[in-house]
């Protein structure tokens, strides 16, 4: 694995850390029940907050999808920020 690959799999893994602290705390500020309730869409199927960390935590492709919106949102929000 050449050395570019090595920390891009690196990146992947912080994006895919960051997302489930972000929807980890989440859940834990919800009232009870509503983590199990339909609330987030990633492309066009509809989960539950629990249900999507389970897709970050499998890596599926809405689990990744969804920590690369998460990731694009962080830069844009910094972005902003800094302006």
């Amino acid at each position: 694995m050449s050395e570019f690959e090595k920390e891009r799999q690196k990146g992947k893994q912080l994006t895919k850390e960051l997302a489930l602290a972000d929807i980890s705390e989440w859940i834990t500020k919800l009232p009870r029940g509503r983590a199990n309730e339909p609330a987030i869409v990633v492309g066009s199927k509809t989960f539950t907050p629990e249900e999507l960390k389970k897709e970050i935590e499998n890596d599926t492709e809405y689990g990744q999808e969804y920590s690369q919106m998460l990731a694009k949102s962080r830069i844009e929000l910094t972005r902003r920020n800094i302006q």
